[in-house]
């Protein structure tokens, strides 16, 4: 099973969870696999980025998988 089939199956089972630390934990990868992994995912439409703007005028950001753009634990951000 490869890094990015077993990342599908990690976003099945924890959906609302997704960074590149995250990706490390549960794959027990480094930093820099970790971090190929999420543009792997991105170009794969696993996820998708959202962003918000903050009080103080910076982007913020963080990933979720399509269609949970909403969810409760992402409630401030925007698509």
């Amino acid at each position: 099973m490869t890094d990015l089939q077993q990342l599908r199956q990690a976003l099945q089972a924890d959906p609302d969870a997704f960074s590149v630390s995250w990706i490390q934990r549960r794959l027990r990868i480094g930093y820099a696999r970790a971090c190929k992994l999420r543009d792997e995912a991105l170009q794969a439409d696993m996820v998708v980025r959202v962003t918000r703007v903050s009080a103080e005028g910076r982007n913020e950001y963080a990933y979720a998988q399509p269609g949970r753009e909403q969810s409760e634990a992402l409630e401030w951000f925007q698509a």
